[in-house]
């Protein structure tokens, strides 16, 4: 069904948001089977997220309407998509939730009894309990109830992290509160790699961003130590072809990145991430100028670049200065017009290139800085009221501007005989 593996992309050849690119280099849901060979197949059972039957239906109106597909064509692909069954279900999230609330459930009750019991009989109902979990995943899986067993898995993972902290109490191990979550997320990644499970996977990306946050609490420094777990647990989602886990990658690599200025140089550093994410999003913007040599990640690294950009870009104006380092010089109210008109000029320039390319995410999620901007700028008041209503009138025409330029392009691009509105 070549049909199948190219349905998802768009007229131009840019990404429709984050997970339509072409071809689908990556076409595992939430759940990867027990044999990683098996993934393709297992897609091909599965119907596929929610966007991604909307944005089937999108484009299948679209071909329709341009007599690129037939009337039973289009009938056949929707009926294919309706007899499929999505990849999660009520059944599936209640599993993965009750297999967390039993991991609570097990370190509760040694707890509670941990007293009472001998040193080997708190390590025979550790072992045991543990080996429970893995035994009854292979059983689930012998039995093709995917998501129960993965479930399972994530439960093993719970009663492992119990037992290492369990078990340094009940020896006196010395030793630091992270380093402990950093086992628990080897274990993890074992797991993942070996089962292989997503479920675990997800966890894992969890755990090292504990790790990471507890290392920095304690140490208050940058902690680039984090960025080697955090590759091996990416390229982990990589191997197991995994969509999801590359967005996970994605999104635990930005919470590290933001707040990394204040550990850095004089602690004030967030120009450096701001430098990083437009360099990200000039390479995106380079790559995706020619919509046939379009990298599948190029539409998702652009969406990223604007949220680390403007993270970094927000807490210059209104988190650093003001509320975290009280020896911080206040600012001053040109630095804050300065960050504000960057922030309003790059949030603009994102959103145009987000139109052109077809971006939605990308798009939405510029409209949603620049609804926090100005939220920001009118709750802070810059000086008085009077300034305020100044620098919204220059915002505003600005603004205007910015419409005036894209409405000119739009028209020159239509009168451009064979190119479409």
């Amino acid at each position: 069904m070549a049909i199948a593996v190219r349905i998802g992309a768009q007229k131009n050849g840019a990404d429709d948001g984050y997970a339509t690119p072409e071809p689908r280099m990556l076409p595992l849901d939430a759940c990867t089977p027990v044999n990683r060979n098996e993934a393709l197949g297992e897609r091909e059972r599965g119907g596929g997220s929610m966007w991604y039957r909307q944005s089937i239906e999108r484009d299948l109106q679209r071909w329709q309407a341009a007599g690129w597909i037939s009337d039973t064509g289009t009938a056949a692909i929707r009926a294919d998509l309706a007899s499929r069954k999505p990849p999660l279900g009520a059944a599936a999230i209640l599993a993965m939730l009750g297999a967390v609330l039993f991991g609570f459930a097990v370190m509760s009750f040694v707890a509670a009894n941990w007293n009472a019991m001998s040193k080997l009989a708190r390590l025979i109902l550790l072992l045991a309990t543990l080996w429970a979990c893995y035994a009854g995943a292979a059983w689930l899986f012998r039995r093709q109830l995917q998501m129960f067993a993965q479930a399972a898995v994530l439960g093993g993972i719970a009663v492992y992290g119990a037992s290492i902290m369990l078990i340094s109490q009940m020896y006196h191990m010395e030793g630091s509160p992270p380093v402990a979550v950093l086992f628990w997320s080897l274990g993890a990644l074992l797991a993942a790699v070996l089962v292989p499970s997503a479920a675990a996977l997800a966890a894992t990306f969890v755990l090292i961003l504990v790790w990471t946050w507890w290392e920095r609490a304690l140490t208050n420094a940058a902690h680039f130590g984090f960025l080697a777990m955090w590759a091996a647990t990416a390229a982990a989602a990589l191997w197991l072809r995994w969509r999801p886990g590359l967005h996970l990658a994605a999104a635990s690599l930005i919470i590290w990145l933001v707040p990394i200025g204040f550990f850095i140089l004089d602690r004030h550093a967030h120009w450096v991430v701001v430098l990083t994410a437009a360099v990200l999003a000039a390479v995106a913007v380079w790559d995706g100028q020619d919509g046939e040599s379009q990298l599948p990640a190029t539409a998702a690294s652009f969406a990223y670049a604007i949220v680390v950009a403007y993270a970094a870009l927000f807490i210059m104006q209104f988190v650093d200065s003001r509320w975290f380092y009280s020896g911080a010089p206040e600012g001053s109210l040109e630095w804050l017009v300065l960050l504000a008109a960057i922030s309003i000029v790059g949030l603009l320039g994102a959103m145009l290139w987000a139109l052109k390319s077809d971006n939605m995410a990308a798009l939405w999620l510029a409209y949603a800085g620049f609804a926090l901007e100005v939220f920001m700028l009118h709750v802070m008041t810059i000086g008085t009221l009077l300034n305020t209503s100044v620098f919204f009138l220059v915002s505003a025409v600005i603004v205007s501007a910015f419409a005036y330029v894209a409405y000119r392009l739009h028209q020159r691009k239509a009168a451009v005989p064979g190119v479409g509105a």
